[in-house]
């Protein structure tokens, strides 16, 4: 039976957690000294020397390439190129690009390894000891081509997790042309003051499954998705609390861009949260009584206190690009109460697959018919293989309604998989 009130309650639940899931926020680091992760190291053949195209839009080559951003949701690094070689390192259990800029931060081009625009350090030959060489590169058309593959090598990952990661390559040019959001000539991660735009969804899934019986997955044509907007930014950014708009695309403005919610001071570095939404009559059928629809990709506008504008370039992905459904089964005793939920991760098509080569952490929420929530989960991570989440004290799961699974892509985007 349709909640005309569901999404309404839900989506408070949503930026409650949200606000918790992004208390791992951006850290910087602009040399790499003494910074602890993934090794990964490549060189640039000199200008005349070995096979590289022109960066079409540019006109740049790779060997004008002079400094390298190493991007994830939570974390960026601004490193130097020192004749044509470069080490950096990326964060286990992320998925990090690397994108090659000339000495004035124009964007030349972002690694890519069949077809694939980052590395997903998530399943890891090594773990946590593993390094990377990609050996000699070479640039065609806007993609940095590695001489020596990690995928299938240092990054163990199966053909079917890359061509569900693979996504349109404007959204690796947005990051570069958001690292200068006040248009200030400086690369914003060297004062703290960077700008990180992600997309959430909310996806209904089916039921959960409990003990011997098996999950219940919604057929596509019985899936419904939610969308938010969310931008998150460094400590150096402050505003008066509720003082921030956004605005936009350029050419083709919305008039309806709802602020759903701002939180100053967040923790983990970072100055704010907000979210942004574009409100509609939920279709015939779906199961909460208001849309959340698609952002257009294009240029926005984000002002602070009324004065201060950042111009942000927001490429939107299809939210089946990554999705995963992580299908649960709880575990209960012989008082009913929860020991434990297990949790098998399928694509779409039914396709079982390993997590760590496409998440970076998952959580549950349990909440009653009135969407409180009486339970939130540690997070669980691949140190524990996502296999299984293990109550410290048996729940009483008497009152649950409803299910919320929340996970974070390697690009950073957060999907919420409902089970009702």
């Amino acid at each position: 039976m349709k909640n005309r009130n569901w999404f309404r309650v839900i989506a408070l639940v949503i930026m409650g957690l949200m606000l918790m899931l992004t208390n791992n926020s951006c850290k910087k680091d602009n040399n790499n000294s003494g910074n602890d992760g993934i090794v990964i190291k490549g060189h640039i053949p000199a200008k005349g020397t070995g096979k590289s195209s022109l960066n079409s839009k540019s006109g740049l080559t790779l060997a004008d390439a002079k400094k390298i951003l190493v991007f994830s949701k939570y974390y960026y690094s601004l490193t130097d190129i020192v004749d044509g070689n470069f080490s950096v390192t990326g964060q286990i259990g992320t998925g990090v690009a690397l994108i090659f800029l000339d000495s004035t931060n124009q964007y030349i081009g972002n690694l890519s390894s069949q077809g694939l625009n980052m590395l997903p350090l998530g399943n890891l030959k090594n773990g946590e000891n593993t390094q990377i060489d990609l050996s000699t590169l070479t640039l065609v058309g806007n993609s940095v081509i590695p001489s020596h593959d990690p995928l299938g090598n240092e990054i163990i990952i199966s053909g079917t997790e890359i061509n569900s990661l693979k996504n349109i390559s404007t959204y690796y040019q947005s990051i570069a042309k958001n690292i200068d959001a006040d248009n200030d000539g400086v690369p914003d991660v060297l004062s703290n003051t960077q700008l990180v735009v992600s997309s959430i969804f909310a996806r209904s899934s089916g039921h959960w499954g409990q003990d011997n019986t098996p999950p219940v997955i919604y057929s596509e044509s019985q899936c419904y998705i939610n969308y938010s907007l969310e931008i998150q930014g460094g400590s150096g950014l402050t505003f008066s609390n509720g003082n921030i708009v956004l605005s936009g695309p350029a050419g083709n403005p919305y008039n309806d861009i709802t602020t759903w919610g701002s939180k100053i001071n967040p923790g983990d570095n970072s100055g704010f949260i907000s979210t942004y939404c574009i409100q509609a009559n939920a279709p015939d059928g779906a199961p909460w009584g208001t849309s959340f629809l698609p952002f257009r990709q294009g240029t926005y506008t984000l002002t602070l206190d009324g004065n201060r504008s950042f111009t942000l370039d927001y490429s939107n992905i299809d939210a089946k690009d990554n999705l995963v459904i992580i299908a649960p089964t709880l575990h209960t005793n012989s008082e009913g109460k929860l020991t434990s939920i297990t949790f098998e991760y399928k694509l779409p098509d039914g396709i079982v697959i390993n997590p760590a080569s496409m998440l970076t952490n998952v959580m549950v929420q349990c909440t009653d018919s009135q969407m409180h929530q009486f339970y939130n989960s540690a997070h669980i991570t691949a140190s524990s293989n996502f296999s299984v989440l293990n109550m410290d004290t048996p729940l009483d799961i008497s009152s649950l309604n409803g299910l919320d699974i929340w996970y974070d892509d390697l690009l950073g985007n957060q999907y919420n998989i409902i089970w009702r």
